[in-house]
């Protein structure tokens, strides 16, 4: 135990003690953030993660005695964190490395698939500590890296439900390196420009009834099912921010909603914009289904994809950068909806 001592102990898994807070409420240190907190004990760095599955159950914790010099990342969200904070060069492998848009180091290992890691590798790269997002209560990848003396570090963002929550867990990130005053740096710029874009929709848009914003369309039918974001998730935040007219915006759940391709039509059969439609071109999409040629924004041309920086490999900085810095998507959702130059998104038609 003493060798783990050197930069991060992990003293405390699932099961443990709960801690008594409410799921949506940012926790102490965090503006936003629910999923993680941050406090000094002892003289040292004490980071918890709570577990995305029951809010008042402590999954994780951890004591940073020193900062890390050598880590391995499991997601292409958290190269965009490491990235932002100049540390690309502490990487020394990732699973699944041909999904990074970012520039890894030469001597970069990789690390096996993101669901299962190649704990064998991990270890005799002397990897520190593994970066590593977790799905589900029972994690056998995660166990079985701990049963080996790896420490995983779970970095949980996809888990929260609005832009700059998500954002915000590059302070997770970075008190592992004794970054936390640069990400917190990097953090109050992200959301003043978040706010901003938001704010200044707000007060310049003329007060309008609902169903006179321009409306959006999300996503695509597949093998039958069309599932679009609830309210109360991360892209139905983003519409709301960005002013546009969303069926599913009062629905506060916070998980995709399950739709026929009837429902989807008669839903959004007059949408303005269609967001989201993962496919490589306006072709693909009838291909897919001839019926998608019902949609008025078909009809119209307004459809985007995230696709605009994406590399042949299938890597896309839409999901490296785009969790960092929410404020450029929330830039291009306002754009689409006024037919303005994106950053990640891109017009089908065009």
């Amino acid at each position: 135990m003493a060798a783990l001592m050197i930069a991060v102990l992990l003293v405390a898994c699932v099961g443990c003690r709960p801690t008594v807070q409410r799921a949506h409420q940012p926790r102490p240190g965090n503006k936003y953030a629910t999923g993680f907190q941050i406090d000094d004990t002892l003289g040292l760095k004490r980071i918890r993660v709570f577990a995305p599955w029951n809010a008042d159950s402590v999954m994780a914790t951890y004591f940073v005695s020193e900062p890390l010099e050598r880590i391995g990342a499991s997601s292409a969200t958290h190269i965009g964190m490491l990235a932002e904070l100049g540390l690309l060069d502490k990487l020394v492998g990732m699973c699944n490395p041909e999904v990074s848009y970012h520039q890894l180091p030469p001597t970069c290992h990789h690390f096996g698939d993101a669901m299962q890691p190649d704990a064998e590798r991990i270890i005799s790269c002397g990897t520190q500590a593994m970066l590593y997002s977790t799905y589900a209560p029972s994690d056998q990848s995660a166990e079985r890296m701990e049963s080996v003396g790896i420490n995983v570090l779970y970095n949980n963002e996809w888990r929260e439900a609005t832009p700059l929550a998500r954002a915000e867990w590059i302070r997770f990130v970075a008190v592992f390196f004794g970054r936390l005053q640069q990400a917190d740096s990097i953090f109050a710029e992200v959301e003043k420009a978040y706010c901003g874009l938001r704010d200044n929709r707000m007060s310049s848009q003329r007060p309008m009834a609902k169903g006179q914003q321009p409306s959006v369309l999300s996503g695509l039918d597949f093998r039958g099912t069309w599932y679009v974001p609830a309210g109360g998730t991360y892209m139905g935040a983003l519409f709301k921010d960005a002013g546009a007219d969303y069926a599913f915006a009062d629905d506060e759940r916070q998980s995709s909603i399950p739709l026929t391709f009837e429902q989807a039509l008669l839903t959004f059969a007059d949408a303005d914009v269609w967001l989201g439609c993962n496919v490589p071109s306006r072709d693909a999409l009838i291909e897919m289904n001839s019926q998608h040629a019902l949609f008025k924004a078909y009809q119209t041309g307004r459809l985007y994809n995230f696709r605009k920086r994406c590399l042949p490999s299938g890597a896309n900085d839409f999901w490296e950068s785009g969790v960092v810095h929410p404020e450029r998507i929330l830039q291009d959702i306002i754009a689409t909806l006024n037919g303005d130059t994106t950053f990640y998104y891109i017009n089908l038609v065009k």
